[in-house]
């Protein structure tokens, strides 16, 4: 539904504070902090919603909720980004050569693209603020810490949970879309997944004598290699999934069989089905091997199917796909396939029917086109003015839009809802 205060304007508008949103995007970007640790960051957010005059509320271990309210009645339209870095050194060149801006801490780098994120989100309240006598209802701004560890999802979600909301919008910079395209087509956009942490426990020895010791590598061996082995033997081929091993930790001297080895990873797929049916023949694989190695095992973190997939509602992406094509044109709207990675915006949606967008910043003239989470990740700040007006766009459009939404909220509560999908490790009220 088109906007008659932002008809063809939304573009503009976002051009005009361009200047003011690559400068806090850079600012940020000198400056990372890591998950529930982003103090300078949320300072800066906070001065800046304070310069608009939008009065916001911090959310412990969470992040910050920022209200503006609009000149008449209507629907309440949660708009989120998220603030942390990762615990990582980056290199100052990207590609093919020197970065903008890098990063002035060896232990913390914005290289997966939540500067820009939050720096759009508050180019788009600044707009929002000079027109909110024209916006029909109200607007929530979400700034959420500790998305790459789920730091700060439960506490933050719980509170919109208790303001309410009639739909929810977000953004994910994407290092293999090129700058100037935009996806918000409806269906599955990023997976559920299940994280395990498992001890195996054997028996120690002198490494001249392994007979005389249980060796807990023999046994994860043969269980990586089961393991390996399942996507063939036991899972569905027509059904994405990945899994990996992240961790292994085992072991003091040469010359010593460890008593134990701790290993963990993470599982990841676009079907409940076929994740509950991983989960469960990870269990399986892992007690028979353990069994046949004399070795015992101990679950960190038990390998539990989730359904927390980031879905695009068939509603709100048409508006989306609309607003894109109102706002930028339709040249813009470029289709994907989902993304293998998780991301906790998917709570949201279990609450507030949604669209994630993912917004191109791939520049390969530039050297821009590193994947997120690696050292020379960067981004193309020709494309953050696109996801201002797309935001912008989709705010008035979505606020004005009078048809029902087809959505189903769970019916579960915030806590049930974690527990369940086998995230009470991020329950940390």
């Amino acid at each position: 539904m088109k906007t008659i205060e932002f008809e063809l304007h939304a573009l503009k508008a976002a051009k005009e504070i361009e200047p003011y949103v690559i400068e806090i995007r850079r600012d940020l970007h000198r400056h990372p902090e890591i998950g529930l640790q982003e103090i300078r960051t949320m300072r800066v957010v906070t001065e800046e919603l304070t310069k608009l005059g939008i009065h916001y509320e911090i959310v412990p271990n969470g992040g910050i909720i920022g209200y503006i309210q609009g000149g008449k009645l209507g629907k309440t339209l949660i708009l989120r980004a998220d603030l942390d870095a990762l615990p990582m050194k980056e290199e100052k060149n990207n590609l093919k050569k020197k970065k903008v801006v890098f990063s002035e801490s060896d232990q913390a780098a914005h290289t997966c693209g939540h500067d820009g994120q939050t720096a759009m989100l508050l180019g788009v309240a600044k707009i929002l603020t000079q027109h909110k006598d024209h916006i029909k209802g109200r607007v929530l701004l979400a700034f959420e810490q500790g998305e790459e560890m789920g730091g700060g999802i439960y506490n933050l979600c719980k509170r919109l949970y208790e303001i309410g909301g009639d739909g929810i919008w977000g953004i994910h910079l994407k290092s293999d879309l090129p700058t100037g395209k935009i996806s918000v087509e409806p269906g599955p956009r990023m997976v559920a997944s299940f994280v395990f942490d498992v001890l195996i426990k054997g028996k120690s020895g002198h490494g001249s004598r392994p007979d005389l010791s249980v060796v807990p590598l023999d046994c994860f061996t043969d269980f990586y290699n089961n393991l390996r082995a399942m996507r063939l033997n036991t899972l569905d081929p027509f059904k994405t999934i990945t899994y990996s091993i992240g961790t292994i930790n085992s072991g003091s001297a040469a010359n010593i069989i460890p008593e134990t080895l701790q290993f963990s990873g993470t599982a990841r797929y676009l079907d409940y089905n076929q994740g509950a049916h991983a989960a469960k023949e990870f269990k399986r694989i892992l007690e028979k091997v353990c069994d046949l190695h004399n070795c015992t095992y101990e679950f960190l973190i038990e390998p539990k199917e989730s359904d927390l997939i980031v879905y695009n509602q068939k509603d709100c992406a048409q508006i989306a796909m609309d607003a894109v094509k109102n706002a930028i044109g339709t040249d813009a709207l470029h289709a994907i396939p989902a993304w293998m990675a998780s991301e906790s915006f998917a709570f949201y949606e279990k609450y507030f029917p949604g669209v994630f967008a993912f917004v191109g910043i791939q520049n390969l003239e530039e050297g821009i086109g590193a994947e997120h989470h690696n050292v020379y990740f960067d981004l193309d700040e020709d494309a953050l003015k696109l996801g201002v007006a797309a935001t912008v766009q989709y705010t008035f459009d979505f606020l004005n839009c009078e048809k029902q939404v087809d959505f189903t909220p769970d019916k579960r509560d915030i806590t049930s809802l974690f527990i369940d999908n086998g995230f009470k490790q991020l329950i940390n009220e």
